[in-house]
């Protein structure tokens, strides 16, 4: 719609329990945008649409009816990801410094965190390992 058009510095948009079933392609020029609300509508898969907003912080998609979720690591300044109460089998893809919540979301990240200590030890491992001097 042009209305959103016109507000490119609007931080916070709230469109939950409106039946939406899709999203305007103009979406992404909302640049100021950083946190979008969209539990409680008619989505029957990911909109597209949210793939070009790499600038969106907080993302609530619970109460809708989608059953897969495209790889999100590409949305770079994403911090939070909803997606409770959809027919989801596994949780998103998302960066590490994503926090989720829905279905399977604990779990997860749970595991995530143990692999990124495990990282973490490895590094230091083999940084405690390297040796003093590579002249001898």
């Amino acid at each position: 719609p042009r209305a959103l058009r016109q507000l490119p510095e609007l931080r916070s948009l709230q469109l939950g329990d409106n039946r939406l079933c899709r999203l305007p392609a103009a979406l992404p020029r909302m640049a100021g945008l950083r946190g979008l609300w969209l539990y409680g509508n008619r989505f029957q898969e990911f909109p597209p649409v949210l793939l070009r907003m790499d600038h969106i912080r907080v993302l609530d998609l619970d109460r809708n009816r989608i059953a897969g979720f495209p790889d999100l690591t590409g949305l770079a300044s994403l911090r939070l990801l909803s997606y409770d109460h959809n027919p989801v089998r596994q949780p998103p893809l998302v960066g590490d410094e994503v926090r989720l919540v829905g279905d399977g979301a604990q779990e997860y990240m749970e595991a995530r965190q143990e692999r990124l200590q495990s990282l973490q030890r490895q590094e230091e491992e083999g940084t405690e390992a390297a040796p003093a001097s590579l002249e001898d």
